[in-house]
C-alpha cells in the first residue's frame, strides 16, 4: 500500500526542558516512500550558539508579527526579515540536512509525541531552501516547494483515506461579522464560495448540495444550523478570529426588547475552541473537512496563555471532531481568503486533488496574485494557511450512490418571482442581521421594516434576504413596488375603496391566489364579498405557514395607492403562525404594523462606499481618483447615499451632464 513521507520524532527522541517549556534536543526521522533510505537529523541546542533563544524566538513569532502589524503597519521589509531570519534558523538548525530532502516531498505527515504539540505548531513550512547555484540566493520557503507539512498525525499514515459521502456532497457554509470589527465583503466571499463548489462538481459524480447562512451567525445559529441534519461533509466558517477562537455575531435572542429595537451595544461573540467543539459534535463522525478562513485559527499569540499549553483552534477541533481542519496562521486580507477559498474547491472538488495538494494550489494562487496585497508578503503568505488532521494527507472525495442535483433539495421552490441579487451589493451587515432575525423562525419576531431615503438600499437588502431565506429556509412571496408615490408618514392616503389597480390590495389577493394554488377558489370567492371577509380569507390561507416569508417592496407606495394594506398588514402582523413579514420604505411606517421591528438604513461611510465605487461608479471613481474637483463636488452631494452615486456616475459620461446634475441636486 503507497505510503507517504513522514516526518517525526519518536517517543525517547527528545529532551524537555520542563522549567522553560521547551526541547533542548531532539532528533528527527525522516520516512520516504518507495523503500528510499531513512534519514535522521539530532539538534542540540546546547551546542549551537543562541540556540535556546532562537527557539524561544520562534514560539514568539506570532506575537512578534503582531506588534510589528500593528506599530509599522507599512513596513512590509520589516515583517519580511523577520520571517526570513525566522526561515534561515529552521532550514540552518531546526531542520538542517533534511530541509532539501523535504523540499520536493509532497504531503508530509508530521508525527510528534503529544508532549510536542507547541513544537509541533511553529512554523516549520517556512524553512528557506536555497537553489543549486554558485551564487546563494535569498532562500524560498518549502510552502512554496511541493511540499504540504500535515499536522496531528499522531499514528502511523493509514494509506489513502478516501471520504466516501452519501448521495450529495452536503457543504455548510457560515459567514459572520461581529459588529465592530473591520469590514469583510461577506456577500462576495459567499457567492464566489458557492460557484467555486457548484462547479467544482458540475462534471463529476458527486453532485454538491450547499446551504449558506449569513447575517445573525452568532453560537446559537451556529449550533441550530449544524445541528439540522449533522450530515455535513465540509463545514466553511468564514468571520474574524483571535488566538484561540473565533469572532461572531452577537445571539439577538439573548439581548433584551429594548436592545431588540435598537440592535445595538457589543455585537460581538468570542466563542472559543471548547465551545465551538460543543457546537459542531452533531458532525462528528460525518463531518470531513472543516475550514476556517478566520484570522489565527491556525496559531496562538503566546502572549494570551497565561501559563496555560499552546495549543490552536485548528489543532484542537481537528482532534475532538476527528475530521480535517484547513486553518490560518496569521491575519489575511478578505480578498486573500476569497480567493485562497475558491482556489481550494477548484483543486479539491473540480480536479479531485488530494487535500493538501489542493492547499498547495491555492496557497501558490492566492500568494502569487498580483492584484492582493500579500503579493508583498511572500513569507507571511507561505507560513500562513496550516493543515491538520489524522486523515487530512490523502482526503478525497468520492460517492457510494447516484447522485442528485442540489436543486431538487426541498424547500427551494420560489412562490413568486423574485428580482435577481443586486449587483453589486455592499452588505449592511449590522442592519442585515437584524432584519434577518426577526424574518427567520423559531423566534419571537414577526418581521421587519427596512426603511431609508430612496437610493439607499431597502430593496437591494431585501432583495439579498429573500435570497438567503428561499435557500435556507422555506419559499418566498415577493410583491413588487409599484411606480413612485409620495411618501406615507401618517394617515390614510387612499380612499377605502380605491379602483382597481395592479398594486392594489385586489391584486395581491390575486396574485397569492395563483402562487398558492390551494387557496384559489376561497380568496376567488371571497374577493367578492366585502373588505373584512377579504381579509379573513388571506390570513386563513396564511396560517400554518411561519416558515413564509412575505415581502412587499415598496409598502410606503402600496399605502399610497390603497389604505387597506393597513388593515391587513395589522392582522397580519397579530395573528400568530402566519407568515413573517419583510416591508421596504423610504418612512419608517408609523401607526402600520407596529409589531414589526424598524430597522433604519443611513448613508454608508467612506469605507464601505469604495467597493461600490469600483463595481457600480467606474468613471466617478476615475474621477475621484485624480481630484477632480466636480466629481468631489458630486461624491459630497451624494453623502453617502449609493443610489444617487450610481447617478452621478451615469452622469459622467459626458463632463456637461455631470455638470448639470451638481447642479441640480446641490440646489436641493
Amino acid at each position: 500500500m503507497e505510503r507517504l513521507t513522514v516526518l517525526s520524532i519518536r517517543q525517547g527522541q527528545f529532551v524537555y526542558d520542563g522549567k522553560r517549556g521547551l526541547p533542548v534536543a531532539w532528533t528527527w526521522t525522516l520516512e520516504r516512500p518507495g523503500g528510499a533510505p531513512v534519514l535522521t537529523h539530532t539538534v542540540r541546542l546546547d551546542r549551537i550558539p543562541g540556540g535556546r533563544q532562537a527557539l524561544a524566538d520562534l514560539h514568539r513569532l506570532p506575537q512578534r508579527i503582531r506588534e510589528l502589524r500593528t506599530e509599522y503597519p507599512d513596513d512590509l521589509d520589516g515583517i519580511e526579515e523577520e520571517l526570513r531570519r525566522a526561515g534561515e534558523w529552521l532550514a540552518g538548525k531546526g531542520l538542517g540536512g533534511l530541509t532539501k530532502e523535504l523540499a520536493d516531498a509532497g504531503e508530509v505527515a508530521m508525527r510528534l509525541p503529544p508532549e510536542l504539540a507547541e513544537f509541533e505548531a511553529l512554523p516549520w513550512e517556512l524553512a528557506l531552501v536555497r537553489a543549486e547555484s554558485e551564487t546563494p540566493g535569498p532562500g524560498v520557503p518549502l510552502a512554496l516547494h511541493r511540499t504540504t507539512l500535515v499536522r496531528g498525525v499522531r499514528t502511523s499514515p493509514r494509506g489513502r483515506p478516501r471520504a466516501v459521502v452519501g448521495r450529495q456532497l452536503r457543504v455548510l457554509a457560515l459567514f459572520s461579522l461581529a459588529e465592530g470589527t473591520l469590514p469583510l465583503d461577506l456577500t462576495a466571499h459567499r457567492d464566489a464560495l458557492r460557484a467555486a463548489v457548484l462547479a467544482g462538481t458540475a462534471d463529476r459524480e458527486t453532485a454538491a448540495h450547499v446551504r449558506t447562512l449569513q447575517f445573525g451567525v452568532g453560537p446559537t445559529a451556529l449550533g441550530e444550523t449544524v445541528g439540522e441534519g449533522g450530515d455535513w461533509d465540509v463545514i466553511h466558517i468564514v468571520c474574524h478570529g483571535l488566538p484561540g477562537g473565533l469572532l461572531l455575531e452577537r445571539d439577538r435572542a439573548a439581548q433584551g426588547q429594548e436592545e431588540r429595537a435598537r440592535f445595538g451595544g457589543d455585537g460581538t461573540s468570542f466563542v472559543g475552541a471548547g465551545e465551538i467543539s460543543r457546537l459542531l459534535d452533531a458532525c462528528r463522525g460525518r463531518l470531513k473537512l472543516l475550514c476556517l478562513t478566520a484570522c489565527w485559527s491556525g496559531g496562538e499569540d503566546p502572549a494570551r496563555s497565561s501559563g496555560r499549553p499552546l495549543t490552536s483552534l485548528a489543532a484542537t477541533l481537528a482532534d475532538q471532531l476527528g475530521c480535517a481542519v484547513v486553518a490560518m496562521r496569521f491575519p489575511v486580507g478578505n480578498d486573500f481568503a476569497v480567493r485562497f477559498d475558491t482556489a481550494l474547491y477548484q483543486g479539491l472538488l473540480g480536479k479531485g486533488w488530494p487535500l493538501p495538494a489542493a492547499l498547495r494550489h491555492a496557497l501558490r494562487t492566492a500568494a502569487g496574485d498580483p492584484d492582493l496585497p500579500e503579493r508583498d508578503l511572500p513569507l507571511l503568505s507561505a507560513c500562513t494557511p496550516v493543515l491538520f488532521g489524522a486523515d487530512a494527507p490523502y482526503l478525497t472525495f468520492t460517492h457510494d450512490a447516484l447522485a442528485i442535483s442540489p436543486f431538487d433539495a426541498p424547500g427551494l421552490r420560489t412562490v413568486g418571482p423574485l428580482p435577481d441579487p443586486p449587483e453589486p451589493f455592499v452588505a449592511r451587515e449590522q442592519e442585515m442581521s437584524a432584519a434577518r432575525a426577526a424574518t427567520s423562525p423559531p423566534g419571537a419576531g414577526r418581521g421587519a421594516v427596512l426603511h431609508g431615503a430612496e437610493g439607499l438600499g431597502s430593496t437591494s437588502c431585501a432583495t439579498v434576504l429573500a435570497h438567503r431565506h428561499q435557500q435556507e429556509i422555506s419559499p418566498v412571496l415577493w410583491h413588487p413596488r409599484p411606480a413612485w408615490a409620495p411618501p406615507v408618514h401618517d394617515g390614510p392616503a387612499a380612499s377605502a375603496r380605491p379602483p382597481a389597480h395592479p398594486h392594489s390590495v385586489d391584486a395581491f389577493l390575486a396574485h397569492l391566489a395563483h402562487r398558492l394554488p390551494a387557496c384559489e377558489d376561497t380568496l376567488d370567492a371571497a374577493r367578492q364579498e366585502e373588505w373584512p371577509a377579504q381579509v379573513e380569507a388571506a390570513v386563513g390561507c396564511l396560517t400554518g405557514r411561519p416558515d413564509l416569508l412575505l415581502v412587499l417592496d415598496g409598502a410606503d407606495r402600496l399605502l399610497h395607492r390603497d389604505s387597506r394594506w393597513r388593515d391587513l398588514l395589522g392582522v397580519l402582523v397579530e395573528t400568530a403562525d402566519t407568515p413573517r413579514i419583510l416591508l421596504t420604505s423610504r418612512t419608517e411606517l408609523p401607526g402600520v404594523a407596529t409589531a414589526l421591528l424598524r430597522v433604519p438604513l443611513g448613508p454608508l461611510p467612506s469605507a464601505r462606499l469604495l467597493p461600490l465605487l469600483t463595481a457600480a461608479a467606474p468613471r466617478l471613481r476615475a474621477l475621484l481618483d485624480v481630484g477632480d474637483e466636480l466629481a468631489w463636488c458630486a461624491y459630497d452631494i451624494a453623502a453617502g447615499n449609493p443610489g444617487l452615486l450610481v447617478e452621478a456616475d451615469r452622469a459622467a459620461v459626458r463632463r456637461k451632464d455631470l455638470r448639470i446634475w451638481v447642479r441640480i441636486h446641490g440646489d436641493d
